[in-house]
Parts: structure tokens; C-alpha cells; sequence
């Protein structure tokens, strides 16, 4: 029931995302983070 739930919740945008990589710089936008969905495993990149 609660695999269930997390995956309705996947399905409309709400995901559970961890960090899977860093990578960091310097300057403006240079910090960039690789997150994964535990429940879907959607992977996106964020930039900080």
C-alpha cells in the first residue's frame, strides 16, 4: 500500500529525490548536483 502511494505521487510530481553526485566550482552557477528519485529513479540535475 505504501509503494502504492509513493508511485501516485511520482506520477502527479511529487518525488523523493537524493543527491547522487556533486561537483563544485567557482564563479556564478558553477555548483552542480545529480539527484535521483529513491521510489521512480527519475534522474535530474540541478544547478545551485
Amino acid at each position: 500500500m505504501r509503494a502504492l502511494i509513493g508511485r501516485l505521487l511520482c506520477l502527479i510530481g511529487i518525488h523523493d529525490y537524493q543527491v547522487i553526485d556533486t561537483t563544485f566550482g567557482f564563479g556564478p552557477n558553477s555548483s552542480v548536483s545529480r539527484v535521483e528519485c529513491r521510489r521512480c529513479g527519475r534522474m535530474n540535475i540541478r544547478q545551485a
